[in-house]
């Protein structure tokens, strides 16, 4: 066995091959270097972690992150500051332009369009809403047409919005052709009502021209079951 490795084994870590095996973090860099992702559209952008890992790992493109909570638009707002590639709206997305109410929870990762279910309140104590946020949504087919994004952009396009992936994936319909690859947080246990199962939101995206490229767990209950994961796909067509 390499020495490295049985070192990092009696410390308690693994050592892996990035290109072999890698973290959501490095599978991320290898999909932005193979197909040379130029700009990154951020739904659901909360704080800004996501914008703010890509960074770390290097990634120098545009980043437009959306995020229609007040509060955390603020936080998103200081995280990108300074950053003159990296631009932040006050806004929603979904599969049409509404005015509706997020329910706003005690940690603001589970703000959701979408109310908790029994288990999501059971398992995560921290997402009951308490009150709600008037907020503006749009579509991306309706964004990207009155913004000034390239029509010759490599696209990535990150959803992570509590139960409402599909919902954004929807409002994309006519923008498909411009996304080269996508990263959606699916719920193999469902933490929201009314949220898609897991195989159907996959079955849309594969519709959709998509191939799964990664699945990386999110969280897992005691019992080491998986309840939401990182799925990282990859257009079908020939980029």
């Amino acid at each position: 066995m390499n020495p490295l490795r049985s070192v990092c084994q009696a410390l308690g870590y693994e050592l892996i091959k990035e290109r072999k095996s890698p973290s959501l973090r490095s599978h991320l860099r290898n999909v932005f270097d193979r197909y040379r992702i130029d700009v990154v559209l951020d739904v659901g952008a909360n704080l800004g972690q996501f914008g703010t890992m890509i960074r770390k790992a290097g990634y120098r493109g545009h980043i437009y992150s959306f995020e229609p909570v007040t509060a955390s638009f603020e936080r998103l707002s200081e995280a990108a500051q300074g950053d003159d590639r990296w631009h932040v709206f006050k806004l929603g997305l979904g599969d049409q332009p509404a005015r509706t109410s997020i329910n706003l929870s005690k940690s603001s990762d589970l703000n959701s369009l979408l109310a908790a279910n029994d288990y999501g309140r059971t398992r995560y104590p921290k997402i009951e809403a308490n009150e709600q946020e008037s907020i503006e949504i749009d579509t991306l087919d309706h964004f990207l047409a009155e913004h000034d994004v390239s029509g010759d952009a490599r696209i990535f396009l990150k959803m992570d919005t509590q139960g409402y992936d599909l919902k954004v994936f929807e409002g994309a319909r006519n923008s498909l052709g411009r996304v080269l690859a996508m990263l959606s947080e699916l719920s193999l246990i469902p933490i929201y009502e009314n949220a898609p199962h897991w195989l159907d939101a996959l079955a849309c995206y594969e519709q959709g021209g998509f191939r799964v490229s990664g699945l990386y767990p999110v969280s897992r209950n005691p019992d080491l079951t998986v309840i939401e994961v990182d799925c990282v796909l990859l257009s079908k067509g020939d980029r």
